[in-house]
């Protein structure tokens, strides 16, 4: 027998229609969070401003010269990969090439479908290489580390101008692009918390608690505005 239609939605859809006023309260509130804590940063050490000459050098190479498509699209099947993989997923197929990519898991959720667009893989690696290193080759591995995270950043926008399946997949198309803008506040700063040298590991931590409570601010003076308006 076919099932008639239902009008009412889902209470997955339900779900993530409440999730979504969420995360864009916290997306809000870590881009706050961020802009204080980077504020005053300085780039004066070696690494900071090897890390920074290799975000831009990317940058001038991506818009000038040549986009990475394949090495993107590689990163981005892998990463669907390794979430599938810390969820306790297996990969039943994989396939990349320079027109796209497809990976077959056996589990998946919004995380898993997401991670790519905020996981910067080669960046993560980078970072770690760097948090390993000996201090007389950081200079060397800071450089890498902003390419990578700059190549992650612009191949994900450029990806986000084309259709997207991932993005409605497990979760709604506007929930997504505020989750992705919010983990990737939050990655940013923690590249950076490696990197730098004024970022400490405890800065890290009061920015995350920051965001939070910034929510709790932002409700309290929404709530304000609103009661204003209604005198």
């Amino acid at each position: 027998m076919k099932k008639s239609p239902s009008f009412f939605p889902s209470l997955k859809n339900i779900v993530f229609f409440f999730l979504t006023f969420i995360v864009i309260i916290l997306a809000v509130s870590a881009t706050l969070q961020m802009i204080k804590l980077i504020r005053g940063l300085s780039v004066a050490g070696p690494e900071e401003i090897s890390f920074l000459a290799g975000f831009i050098v990317y940058l001038l190479v991506h818009f000038l010269f040549y986009k990475p498509v394949f090495a993107h699209v590689m990163a981005h099947e892998l990463t669907h990969m390794l979430w599938a993989a810390v969820f306790g997923g297996k990969t039943q197929s994989f396939h990349v090439s320079k027109t796209g990519g497809k990976v077959l898991i056996s589990k998946s959720n919004f995380i898993i479908s997401l991670a790519p667009y905020f996981f910067p893989l080669y960046a993560m690696a980078a970072t770690l290489i760097y948090f390993i290193a000996k201090d007389q080759y950081r200079v060397y591995v800071a450089f890498f580390v902003g390419a990578s995270l700059s190549f992650h950043i612009a191949l994900t926008l450029f990806s986000l101008t084309t259709e997207q399946s991932d993005l409605k997949q497990d979760s709604n198309l506007v929930f997504s692009l505020a989750f992705v803008y919010l983990m990737n506040i939050i990655i940013i700063v923690l590249i950076l918390t490696v990197v730098t040298k004024e970022i400490t590991f405890r800065d890290f931590g009061v920015f995350l608690l920051n965001i939070f409570k910034g929510v709790w601010d932002l409700s309290v003076m929404a709530f304000h505005k609103v009661n204003e308006v209604l005198k």
